[in-house]
C-alpha cells in the first residue's frame, strides 16, 4: 500500500498535494476507491481511502489511525564517521530502512572527507531526502533525522549524555552480543571511516564509557559495519520479533 508523510494528524477528508499528490496521481495513477496510507512521523499511521483524483493532488477520506507497528523499541543513533564517495548515501539509506532512529555525521581524525558551512548544508540535506525515501519504503512510523556533522570530541559528548555508547574499533575485544546483555533502549553507535579509528580515539571514546567492540574476525567495509552491528542489535534485542 503507498505510503506518504504528512504533517499533523489527518481526520475527515484530507487533500494531498505537493510532490506527494503529484506522484499519486500521475506516476502511481491511482483511482478512486483505491487505498494509502498516510503517516504523522510521529508513530502514527492514518489508513485512507481515495476519493478523488484532480491534475495537483488527490483527496481521501481517512477511514483508521493506528500505532505504526515498524519502530523498534530501541532506539539507535548511528553515528557514522565521514567516508569516501557517496558511501554515507548508502550508510543512510539502509540504517533508515532497518530501523536507525537518528544519523549524526562524525568527523575523526583519518576522515579523507570534510564538510563544512555551505557544503555540510547541501549534503545534509540531500541525506535527509535519502532519509524520507527510505522510511518510506520500509514502512517507518519517523522520518529519521540526518544531524549536522561535528567532531568526533562532540559526538561521544552528547551520545554520553544521552545513552550507551557502542564503539566499533578494529583492536576491540568485546563482542556486541555480550555488550548488549546490560543495555538498555538508547544507543550509539560509532562507526570510523576507511582507515578506522586511532589508538587515541579509541582512549577518548573509552574515557566516556564506550564499550571497545569487534564485529567479529573479518574486517568490514565502513559501509557494511553500521549495517551489520544494527541488524545485529535488533535481533539481539527482539525488534526484529513481528509480534512488536
Amino acid at each position: 500500500m503507498p505510503r506518504f508523510f504528512v504533517k499533523g494528524k489527518p481526520s475527515g477528508e484530507y487533500w494531498i498535494g505537493g510532490e506527494d499528490g503529484r506522484h499519486i496521481t500521475r506516476s502511481l495513477r491511482m483511482k478512486p476507491g483505491e487505498r494509502l496510507t498516510l503517516c504523522d512521523g510521529g508513530g502514527y499511521d492514518y489508513l485512507c481511502t481515495l476519493l478523488h483524483c484532480g491534475e495537483e493532488g488527490a483527496l481521501v477520506t481517512v477511514e483508521e489511525s493506528r500505532k505504526t507497528a515498524s519502530e523498534p523499541e530501541t532506539r539507535v543513533t548511528v553515528c557514522q564517521c565521514l567516508p569516501k564517495s557517496d558511501k554515507l548515501e548508502t550508510v543512510v539509506q539502509k540504517a533508515v530502512e532497518l530501523g536507525a532512529w537518528e544519523i549524526q555525521p562524525v568527523e575523526s581524525s583519518r576522515c579523507v572527507v570534510k564538510l563544512d558551512g555551505r557544503t555540510a548544508e547541501k549534503k545534509v540535506a540531500r541525506l535527509q531526502k535519502i532519509a524520507l525515501e527510505a522510511a518510506k519504503q520500509s514502512g517507518r512510523g519517523i522520518v529519521p533525522q540526518v544531524l549536522q556533522p561535528v567532531p568526533l570530541r562532540r559526538a561521544l559528548e552528547n551520545a554520553a549524555r544521552e545513552g550507551e555508547l557502542l564503539f566499533f574499533y578494529e583492536e576491540g575485544t568485546e563482542s556486541l552480543r555480550e555488550a548488549l546483555k546490560n543495555t538498555g533502549e538508547r544507543l550509539f553507535l560509532f562507526v570510523g571511516p576507511e582507515g578506522g579509528f586511532s589508538r587515541e580515539e579509541a582512549e577518548l571514546a573509552a574515557s566516556f564509557g564506550a564499550k571497545l567492540l569487534t564485529l567479529g574476525p573479518r574486517i568490514l567495509r565502513t559501509e557494511t559495519a553500521p549495517v551489520a552491528a544494527l541488524a545485529a542489535i535488533f535481533y539481539e534485542k527482539g525488534d526484529m520479533e513481528i509480534s512488536r
